[in-house]
């Protein structure tokens, strides 16, 4: 029999792997880390983690031993030498076909009911159930949340005019700004009734927080009941810090939708959610429909209502990023040797430093940092104590902060800058400057379909594509086009990096007035890791690059 488990504890004690410090996917996905986390498979003698390949020069550098470690979901690069020497299964299942040849599949609680649901009817499935928690309900008073977050918002928006003020190509987005504009709840309507639900549960971090206003204690969960339009929060017994009026005592999570909801189709955010939970909820006669990709939704669409938040991030990031990467310019100009580690200390400084000198009062802190020198690998990844010199040929800082009130994630940013150090990095650097801006946010307006955008992207590319071959910064042994199409060159944000709406084939979203999000050339080719990215807003009028000095 194969058992495969989820638990990160595990994983940490046999591995040495903490997920979420040492692989980057694990913390950009604040709503789906259970989809993206490493598992560990055993069957008889043999044990090994299961790993995304895009997070293969994460794993290695932690330090774990590459013959115990499989990978799939191939790593789309344009670099085919990175990954020539290391196999990875199309997906998860097909690598669960693989390792249990034929056996039974036994699925510890703690794995993510997304990879329950990929596996069931492709091999032999059994699937552990979790211990059930007793727990409290409490109702939400909906006018308070939205009473509070446009107290947020004016602050937010007072602290984003003072750091916009005198930046000429920013001039007009402060009309942008709102604090009285709150779709929370209408738009979480209108997704419950477009799915035909009778109640919505959530438990991803930033979508609890969205719906209830404050922080998410351990264990808790919001309820949505479509009949009644109430919202609870089911938390553990003697769970403090509920905002709420307590509204009941039951026997788990299950048995509370059971007794609360009017019917039986119930969203559930499947690539958060346990299978454990998924079967309570089951148990109770739940017919279970899978969310987490609307709510993803629900939160991109909203993020203008946000915006003076989304703008103070915005310029964090830049003011932080390009700092930190001149300090490092600095440094090796010198003659100084230093490791990505000092860089990322800067980078941590200069966001602080950001904050106390427009007196930002809320929380600036980090989110995600992709921080590597390309001599370590082409991989995105986290800094770890490498050494940055003379021979260091570029340095990649892809990275964001969220923006934290009250304990309450209300923006987050996203963008990226490079320190190319060879002339062929360079030329190219500075080339990906004019494809972000002109060639990707040059096409943004209302009306746009977002796979249409990365079709105009790889026209404005095509003409340049020799000269990158003649430089050093592309092979002819690959498909540009083709490869290029498995990724993104932009996507909206939405509380994070959004994987619900991405400037991408196959996605049919319209950008609207309001529609906020990234737009990136990563280039990761020979001996250097590029990273280009700018934020941007689309106005009533024109389109802002917000993260633009």
């Amino acid at each position: 029999m194969l058992s495969i488990t989820a638990d990160a504890g595990q994983v940490v004690q046999t591995y040495g792997l903490d997920a979420r410090k040492s692989l980057l996917f694990s913390a950009i996905r604040l709503d789906s880390y259970p989809l993206v986390a490493p598992l560990i498979a055993r069957t008889g003698e043999q044990e090994y983690l299961l790993v995304r390949q895009q997070e293969q020069g994460n794993a290695l550098s932690a330090g774990v031993p590459k013959d115990k470690i499989k990978f799939y979901a191939p790593w789309v690069t344009i670099d085919p030498r990175v990954v020539a020497d290391t196999p990875a299964s199309p997906s998860l299942t097909t690598l669960v076909q693989e390792i249990a040849e034929g056996e039974t599949v036994n699925l510890a609680a703690d794995v993510a009911y997304c990879h329950y649901r990929a596996l069931a009817g492709a091999v032999d499935l059994i699937a552990a159930d979790q211990a059930p928690t007793p727990v409290i309900a409490y109702e939400i008073d909906q006018d308070e949340v939205r009473a509070r977050f446009a107290g947020w918002r004016a602050t937010g928006i007072a602290t984003a005019r003072r750091v916009i003020e005198g930046v000429a190509h920013l001039t007009g987005l402060e009309a942008e700004f709102t604090a009285a504009e709150d779709t929370r709840y209408t738009a979480l309507r209108a997704l419950v009734a477009d799915r035909s639900l009778d109640a919505l549960l959530l438990a991803a971090p930033p979508n609890f927080t969205e719906v209830t206003g404050f922080a998410q204690p351990e264990g808790a969960v919001a309820l949505w009941l479509a009949e009644s339009g109430k919202l609870l929060v089911l938390a553990p017994e003697n769970t403090a810090g509920i905002d709420g009026v307590r509204d009941g005592r039951y026997p788990s999570v299950g048995a509370a939708v059971r007794e609360l909801a009017a019917g039986l189709r119930v969203g559930v955010e499947d690539e958060w959610i346990s299978v454990g939970l998924a079967r309570e909820l089951e148990r109770e006669n739940a017919e279970l429909v899978p969310v987490s990709h609307d709510l993803g939704h629900w939160r991109d669409i909203r993020d203008h209502e946000d915006l003076g938040f989304q703008v103070v991030a915005a310029r964090a990031s830049v003011f932080a990023i390009e700092e930190a990467l001149a300090w490092a310019e600095a440094g090796l100009e010198a003659g100084r040797e230093f490791t990505e580690l000092d860089i990322y200390a800067v980078y941590l400084d200069k966001i602080e430093e950001f904050r106390t000198a427009n007196e930002v009062p809320f929380g600036v802190e980090a989110y995600f940092t992709n921080l590597h020198s390309s001599n370590r690998m082409l991989f995105p990844g986290p800094p770890v104590d490498f050494p940055i010199n003379a021979e260091t040929t570029c340095i990649q800082l892809d990275a964001g902060v969220r923006v934290v009130v009250d304990g309450v994630v209300v923006a987050t940013s996203d963008m990226a800058r490079s320190l190319p150090r060879t002339p062929a990095a360079k030329e190219a650097y500075a080339f990906f400057f004019d494809v972000v801006r002109e060639g990707i946010i040059g096409q943004l307006a209302p009306g746009v379909l977002c796979e249409d955008v990365h079709e105009g992207t790889l026209r404005y590319l095509a003409p340049h594509l020799d000269r990158m071959v003649e430089i050093g910064m592309l092979g002819t042994d690959i498909d540009f086009d083709t490869e290029y199409r498995k990724r993104n060159v932009g996507h909206l944000m939405g509380k994070q990096e959004s994987f619900a709406n991405e400037l991408r084939p196959g996605y049919k979203h319209v950008l609207h007035v309001g529609s906020y999000g990234a737009a990136e050339i990563p280039w990761r080719y020979e001996n250097a890791a590029i990273g280009t990215e700018d934020l941007w807003y689309i106005g009533r009028d024109r389109t802002y690059i917000v993260s633009k000095r």
